[in-house]
C-alpha cells in the first residue's frame, strides 16, 4: 500500500524518496549509454584485428605454399576461406 509520505526506498524514512530514486534512475541510464557507446567503439577494434588475423593467415598460407607444405590447389581454396 503507498502512503503520501513513504519512501521508494525502503528504510530510507523519507530521505529522498521520490528525489532519490531519480537520481538513481538518472545514474542507470547515465550507465547504460555509457556502456552502449563503449561497446559501439570497440567495432572498430574488433575490424581491425579481424583484418590483422586475415593478414597473417594469408601470409602463412603463402609461406606453407612456398615451401612445399600446401599445393596451389589447396592454397587457393583456403585462401578463399580465409578471404570470405
Amino acid at each position: 500500500m503507498w502512503c503520501p509520505n513513504s519512501s521508494w526506498f525502503p528504510g530510507m524514512g523519507g530521505f529522498g524518496g521520490f528525489g532519490l530514486s531519480w537520481i538513481v534512475l538518472l545514474l542507470v541510464v547515465v550507465g547504460v549509454v555509457w556502456l552502449v557507446r563503449r561497446s559501439g567503439s570497440g567495432s572498430d577494434e574488433h575490424r581491425r584485428n579481424a583484418r590483422s588475423d586475415r593478414d597473417d593467415a594469408l601470409r602463412i598460407l603463402r609461406q606453407r605454399l612456398a615451401s612445399g607444405d600446401i599445393s596451389e590447389e589447396d592454397y587457393e581454396r583456403l585462401r578463399r576461406a580465409v578471404e570470405s
